[in-house]
């Protein structure tokens, strides 16, 4: 692999330095966008509408066929009508107690309707409606005396499989026993739940009419079943009238008796407890109230004087220990006798004074006087604990007295406590009395009521429109069906498009490969086919019809390939494809006889070692070949070829599996390709596919420029991607795409703005010769 690697390198040598480098970086620019449009996510509108309009035979056949297979259908289907009646719900007026009737009024929420509705649709009252139009002789609703249709028949697996086999592969039940009350039972039930298939019972907007739906294979029979469901649904509301009244009766009349009883024995109770209250307390608790009043109102001011007493005790007691000057207290200032001794000692004071300033302490007046100071002060102290003493007494007085008053208050209070637990008790009494005289008189009202109340009698709901019978058939409805059946199909006729063409994923156009791969596509080969292709050699095609349209193809081909580089035009191109049978061995051939009649000499290279083709195409020998070339057993001159007819050389090659790899990265390759663009104005290189093998690598670095030929709806995207991929990385110098096998009709119902498009359009300017 090392040897390989050192020979492309010497191959890759021969390469312009500067030129080398211009391409390096259009490579990469092409493999960024190779990456970024795989990635793409945007939604084109216009390739959605192209992709609508070149698959709109899809969507027409679908829409054709489903909408014609449902219309076969539903008017196959036989008409069915329906019949309306509708039922208004009153409230009702009577109640048998106050705060809930016996038969209460029905409620104009929307949980009352509903519930009322589902009492319409009930077994019991269908199987009334049954019964009154003997519905179990009616062959819709009763399946057993129904005739088959040839087709349920057919479908029936008991028509033509025993019954045993049947039961054992558990497709059918063992048949029971049925007595023929039982089985009268068993078809009255199915005949029921037929009838409630085809009943609708709804309500009508926020109203309270309740709207009775039937529907029948026959209108007179949908508008008779409708207005008796109506009818039995009032009967069973007024029986069941009936029946609550008399439940109401009979179980007021037992009640009544209870509580006459009652009443009578709680006013006697209260009668005897009221005189027992009497006898015992022998005065009434409003009069011991009053007493216990005017005791609180005394204790309050008794307990006032004491507080007042035990101020001034304080007050004089506090002087008398501190020593204080004591005609501070308002006792003693307001005591007139201690007010003359102040007098008397106020004037023996100032007589001492007299007599200290004119005698001395010593002298006898002095002394009197002073002896008489001494016994004024001590009447006055006597006097002061008198008053102390008579506050003293005062105080007791004063506990004594709410001392009593308190006792008497409390006698006061047990005794009311007692009067007011007897007057609970005879309040409560009188309670029971009131509540069972009044719950009596009550019931007494109602049932003379429910015995006279004619209410009871009417029903809650009433008929406000009969069912007619109905004209036109509700089901099915034909043009809503088949115009729901066109939208339909409609619709899936484009989904179907979309999920086509996701499961396609090939190239239809050079537009389409540019966009997804970023690689420009330089030309558009026809796919030839019918008579062309029975009376003309493939591979000599350009040179038998060079005016037709395939080989201006290929002429338009090769100009664009002179053109990618103007001032050198390539002078040696190669061709590859991702896989093999895309067509590039044709190509090949078909690019070197258009160059070839434009006078150049031409030398087309068969470069597919494992599956050469060219040989055959041109019908020369490949006994020297490339292959011998290469491994210098022949020359040149024995190797090149010449087709007389189109006038081109052909090097064919032999198939060679071991060794190809190496021979066409060999030295021999680059120095005898070297010596061809010497003699040569335009060499073809035929290589083989890309994906295959990696000769095409080898082979592109060799070329000026390489052609990536991809076969019109045919190559997958994804394997083309990786293809144009690994060419571009590998270094190869990429002229474009070409899309070969171009069906041109089907192509311009694609919409592309290419070439292609415009071979189908104006045919008239190729000629066929």
């Amino acid at each position: 692999m090392g040897a390989v690697l050192n020979s492309t390198t010497k191959v890759s040598s021969v390469m312009d330095n500067s030129a080398r480098e211009h391409n390096k970086s259009r490579l990469k620019s092409l493999t960024d966008r190779i990456s970024q449009q795989g990635n793409s996510d945007e939604i084109d509108l216009q390739e959605l509408l192209r992709t609508l309009w070149r698959r709109k035979s899809v969507i027409f056949s679908v829409v054709a066929i489903l909408t014609a297979l449902t219309t076969l259908i539903v008017f196959q289907v036989a008409p069915r009508y329906t019949a309306t009646t509708n039922v208004i719900i009153d409230g009702r007026k009577s109640n048998v107690v106050d705060i809930e009737s016996v038969m209460t009024g029905m409620s104009a929420e929307m949980g009352a309707l509903l519930s009322e509705v589902e009492v319409i649709h009930s077994s019991s009252l269908i199987r009334r409606v049954v019964e009154k139009l003997k519905l179990e002789q009616d062959p819709e609703f009763n399946v057993e005396i129904a005739k088959k249709s040839w087709m349920a028949s057919l479908l029936d697996p008991e028509s033509y499989v025993p019954r045993d086999v049947l039961v054992s592969l558990g497709l059918t039940e063992n048949e029971i026993l049925l007595s023929e009350d039982e089985l009268t039972e068993q078809t009255t039930n199915r005949v029921v739940k037929a009838v409630q298939e085809q009943l609708e019972v709804g309500i009508v907007g926020r109203s309270q009419v309740i709207a009775i739906n039937f529907t029948s294979t026959n209108a007179r029979k949908a508008s008779l079943i409708a207005n008796t469901i109506a009818d039995q649904y009032i009967v069973d509301q007024l029986e069941a009238k009936f029946e609550a009244t008399r439940r109401a009766t009979s179980w007021l009349n037992d009640r009544l008796g209870d509580l006459r009883e009652r009443v009578e024995t709680t006013e006697r109770a209260v009668e005897d407890y009221r005189e027992t209250i009497a006898a015992s307390s022998g005065q009434s608790s409003s009069m011991t109230q009053q007493q216990i009043s005017e005791l609180n109102s005394q204790l309050i001011l008794a307990q006032a004087d004491r507080a007042e007493a035990q101020a001034r005790l304080n007050q004089v007691q506090r002087l008398l220990s501190s020593s204080s000057d004591l005609a501070s207290a308002a006792e003693v200032l307001n005591s007139q006798l201690i007010q003359r001794l102040r007098d008397q000692e106020a004037e023996v004071l100032r007589k001492v004074s007299e007599l200290e300033s004119r005698y001395g302490d010593r002298h006898p007046q002095m002394i009197k006087a002073r002896a008489e100071l001494t016994d004024l002060r001590a009447s006055i102290e006597r006097e002061v604990r008198k008053i102390a003493q008579s506050l003293r007494n005062e105080m007791g007085v004063a506990d004594a007295r709410v001392a009593t008053l308190r006792q008497s208050l409390g006698q006061l209070e047990t005794k009311n406590s007692s009067q007011n637990q007897a007057e609970v008790r005879l309040r409560e009494l009188e309670r029971e009395a009131n509540a069972n005289r009044l719950l009596y008189e009550n019931f007494l009202n109602r049932f003379k009521e429910t015995n006279n109340q004619e209410d009871l009698q009417q029903a809650d709901a009433r008929i406000i429109a009969r069912a007619e019978v109905p004209v036109d058939p509700s089901a099915p409805k034909k043009k809503l069906i088949i115009a729901v059946a066109l939208v339909g199909s409609m619709f899936l006729g484009v989904v179907l498009v979309f999920v086509l063409e996701q499961l396609d994923n090939t190239f239809r156009g050079a537009e389409q490969i540019e966009q997804m791969t970023g690689i420009p596509a330089i030309g558009m080969v026809p796919l030839l086919t019918g008579t062309l292709l029975g009376r003309t050699d493939v591979g000599r095609y350009p040179t038998q019809k060079p005016g037709s349209a395939t080989t201006e193809s290929v002429r338009s081909l090769r100009t664009s390939l002179m053109l990618s580089n103007v001032d050198a035009p390539p002078k040696v191109v190669g061709i590859t494809s991702t896989v093999p049978s895309e067509g590039k061995s044709t190509l090949a051939a078909w690019l070197a006889q258009v160059a070839a009649t434009s006078g150049q000499r031409v030398l087309l290279v068969d470069c597919d070692l494992r599956r050469p083709t060219v040989h055959r195409t041109f019908g020369v020998s490949n006994e020297n070949s490339i292959v011998e070339l290469l491994a210098n057993e022949c020359s040149l001159d024995q190797a090149i070829k010449k087709d007389p007819e189109s006038g081109i050389y052909v090097l064919p090659a032999k198939n060679t599996q071991a060794n190809a790899l190496d021979l066409l990265s060999s030295s021999h390759m680059a120095e005898n390709l070297k010596a061809l663009r010497a003699h040569f104005d335009f060499i073809v290189l035929d290589a083989p596919p890309i994906l295959a093998v990696s000769d095409a690598k080898v082979i592109g670095l060799m070329a000026d420029k390489m052609l990536y030929v991809v076969k019109w709806d045919g190559t997958p995207r994804a394997l083309v991607q990786s293809g144009l991929k690994e060419t571009v990385e590998a270094g190869i110098d990429l002229a474009g795409t070409v899309l070969s096998q171009v069906n041109v009709k089907k192509h311009s119902k694609y919409g592309y703005g290419d070439y292609g498009y415009y071979y189908g359009r104006y045919k008239d300017y190729y000629s066929s010769k």
